[in-house]
Formats: structure tokens, C-alpha cells, sequence
């Protein structure tokens, strides 16, 4: 079972996304402490990151560029930003995909699986 964090400020959308992960099989928590996302990322290891840009304090490419600099672990943004700018941004900050809000669970659910599957070569 792969274990997805996910970074949400908005309560809803981060049910939202646990509850449709969680039905598909997957481990999903959401992340506890948005002012420490490296902190939390460490100590659970996640196979994938599911994270908002929008995030108090610091955003979630700041986060990505923390992440990176020790893990490959794929990171997903996903955000109501739809600039192509943002798109490029997140890209060049070490984010793997990028979905926009409001978003198709089946589509997340795809586009995790499939990044999952080429990540860590299961059939």
C-alpha cells in the first residue's frame, strides 16, 4: 500500500482528496502541521505528496524545493493558481504533475497511479 500526504490548507478538499485516495487503496493522511511540511515529510516517508501552492506561511513550491533536496518522491501540485506561469513554476521547483482545482477525482486518481507506477515500477 503506497502512503500519499497531502498538503491542504482548505478542510474540505483535503476530506475530499483522503476520502477518494483511501477508496482507491491508498494510505492518505493529511499533512499536520503546514509550518513544518519537511518535518512532518520526514518522519512518515510518503511514496507521493499531493500539495497545494496557496499555504500559509510558506507556499508549496517553497515546500517542493525543501523536499527535493533529500527526497525523489513524486510531488503533485494541485491548486485553484491556473497562470501557466504557476504551471512552469511548480515544474521548475521540483513538482512532477500539476492539477488544477476544481479537479476530477478520477483524474487524480490516474495521474497518481500512473506516476506511482513509473516511479516505483509496479505493474
Amino acid at each position: 500500500m503506497f502512503t500519499v500526504m497531502i498538503v491542504e490548507d482548505d478542510p474540505t478538499i483535503a476530506r475530499l482528496l483522503t476520502a477518494g485516495l483511501t477508496k482507491w487503496g491508498y494510505n492518505a493522511f493529511v499533512c499536520d502541521d503546514i509550518g513544518d511540511v519537511e518535518g512532518v515529510f520526514r518522519r512518515t516517508s510518503p511514496q507521493l505528496t499531493l500539495m497545494d501552492v496557496s499555504l500559509p506561511r510558506y507556499s508549496g513550491y517553497y515546500w517542493c524545493e525543501r523536499i527535493r533536496r533529500f527526497s525523489t518522491a513524486p510531488i503533485v501540485f494541485i491548486s485553484s493558481h491556473t497562470a501557466s506561469m504557476d504551471m512552469v513554476m511548480a515544474m521548475s521547483m521540483g513538482g512532477d504533475d500539476y492539477i488544477a482545482k476544481p479537479f476530477d477525482m478520477d483524474v487524480v486518481i490516474a495521474k497518481i497511479g500512473a506516476l506511482l507506477r513509473r516511479t516505483y515500477a509496479f505493474p
